[in-house]
């Protein structure tokens, strides 16, 4: 069965008396539909009515004029009944298509303007909270449930596809994702961990716990991978990431980096970042950084350990984290100036590096777009002058590993794909995901932010189209070129600087 993704956006800037008016819009196409579906039930009706009058015109002798009762109705007047009985049919079937474009529509209005996103989002923190205290004050039967209910789901999918699947148990499970994530960070945050599950925004505990954990995480990675970052500038045959008009290009950039990281090819591998220069006609340079997820390679600046780290509230503790140094480090190397405009773009813990440098490198670089696929970034202390867009998958783990959604402002957009079967590709369906038959995959693949951004772009929402548009402004200006660098994690020498 092929998939498809279809997207809900959170955040934007909206006036008002924009919002009133695809209100009253959103509105006005559902009482059209009502107003269509009402048509549509009194022309069934009259059909019905035709269709019941025929037979008994058949028997009638007064409408021929006959004392004789067995004399059947003439074939003229049976024909001009049946076609005002078809034409009925017909005008009921359109009534009900004119219905149904009008519920599609709505639809599109809500979703495309953000109509729904309050009450989603007001549904999502009491789930959240509830889910939280629970997890919290009864650690024990949270577990069970949602093991019960991963288990539940791996069964569906073998009952589905003939194995067990963990992407069902992702899926099965996905509604308490940030809940359960949140009331973990909430128990091992000290005394004070129960009373906050009821009291503090949910996930705040969630940095403050990888801050409690993240110096014993760093000595253990110092002593299994080394403390040493080497970098250096590799060259890439097939350009894997090339100028960008937009975010759908730099996305698109972004997984096809992943994927050459991945399988070794082109001179790159695991562990590289790219930056693209762009040089404007007034002399100024913008950059694209583009920055892949975790690989989990004993000597790369990209492994598990350095999750925590980039999650952690101590700023220092990020800033430590060596996939930000690398970054941090490819950046000076590359010839990026405290003035010049940036934007970064990364997926999974690349897209953590991107919230974490926008957090604590304001004051040295010009941060202007930060763009993440399934990445957990919402207690990021980002500035207020950087836009952010994330994508994020509705059953997607990863993505709610900070234990909260993301805030919703003038400046900060999230879009949340959901994964739907159906052979169709359009606005009201979705967007149809590559190479998507066969068994059901953890959403957390780039492919599917891909078909998220896609469909969020062709439902034309406001919201969306204005950070596009921002942030092919912050990297305007002819393309240069890419430049890729490979980090390498090592032991310290004596004599080394």
């Amino acid at each position: 069965m092929t998939r498809q993704v279809r997207s809900s956006i959170y955040g934007g800037a909206v006036t008002v008396a924009d919002q009133a008016e695809y209100q009253r819009l959103h509105s006005a196409l559902n009482a059209q539909s009502a107003a269509m579906a009402s048509s549509a039930s009194r022309w069934t009706q009259a059909a019905c009515t035709l269709a019941a009058q025929r037979e008994r015109l058949v028997w009638c002798p007064a409408a021929m004029q006959t004392s004789e009762p067995s004399v059947p109705v003439h074939t003229d007047q049976r024909a001009r009944i049946d076609a005002a009985r078809d034409a009925s049919d017909v005008m009921a079937r359109r009534c009900r298509v004119l219905a149904d474009e009008c519920t599609q529509l709505a639809d599109l209005v809500a979703r495309a303007h953000s109509l729904y996103a309050e009450a989603e989002m007001r549904n999502t923190r009491i789930v959240n909270r509830a889910v939280r205290a629970f997890a919290v004050h009864h650690p024990v039967a949270t577990g069970i449930a949602v093991g019960t209910l991963a288990v539940a789901g791996g069964i569906y999918g073998w009952a589905t596809e003939g194995s067990f699947n963990w992407a069902y148990s992702s899926k099965a499970t996905a509604w308490a994702h940030e809940g359960v994530v949140s009331g973990i960070g909430a128990a091992c945050s000290g005394p004070g961990g129960r009373l906050a599950s009821l009291t503090d925004l949910p996930g705040q505990s969630i940095n403050d716990t990888a801050a409690v954990a993240s110096p014993f995480l760093s000595h253990v990675g110092g002593m299994v991978q080394g403390t040493s970052l080497r970098m250096r500038q590799v060259d890439s045959a097939d350009m894997a990431v090339g100028g960008a008009s937009g975010i759908q290009d730099a996305l698109h950039d972004l997984r096809r980096l992943g994927q050459a990281n991945g399988a070794g090819d082109d001179g790159l591998a695991y562990g590289t970042i790219a930056i693209s220069q762009y040089r404007r006609q007034d002399g100024s340079q913008a950059w694209l950084v583009t920055i892949p997820g975790t690989d989990g390679q004993k000597d790369s600046p990209f492994g598990w350990i350095q999750n925590a780290e980039l999650m952690s509230a101590s700023a220092a503790q990020r800033r430590d984290a060596d996939s930000a140094r690398l970054v941090v480090q490819a950046m000076q190397q590359a010839g990026v100036q405290p003035e010049d405009s940036v934007a970064l773009i990364g997926h999974s813990q690349g897209g953590i590096v991107a919230a974490a440098l926008a957090s604590d490198y304001a004051d040295t670089y010009r941060i202007e777009h930060v763009v993440t696929a399934g990445s957990p970034i919402a207690n990021h202390p980002i500035s207020s002058n950087t836009w952010v867009t994330s994508v994020e998958m509705d059953d997607e783990l990863v993505a709610a590993l900070d234990g909260a959604s993301n805030p919703a402002n003038d400046h900060w957009v999230t879009i949340r794909g959901t994964v739907t079967d159906g052979d169709s590709d359009g606005l009201c369906t979705g967007r149809v995901i590559d190479d998507s038959d066969g068994p059901y995959r953890l959403t957390h693949d780039l492919k599917y932010h891909e078909a998220a951004l896609g469909h969020a772009l062709d439902l034309g929402s406001p919201a969306v189209q204005q950070h596009n548009d921002h942030f092919r402004g912050t990297i305007a200006g002819d393309y240069v070129g890419t430049t890729y660098w490979q980090g390498r994690m090592a032991h310290h020498t004596p004599g080394e600087d």
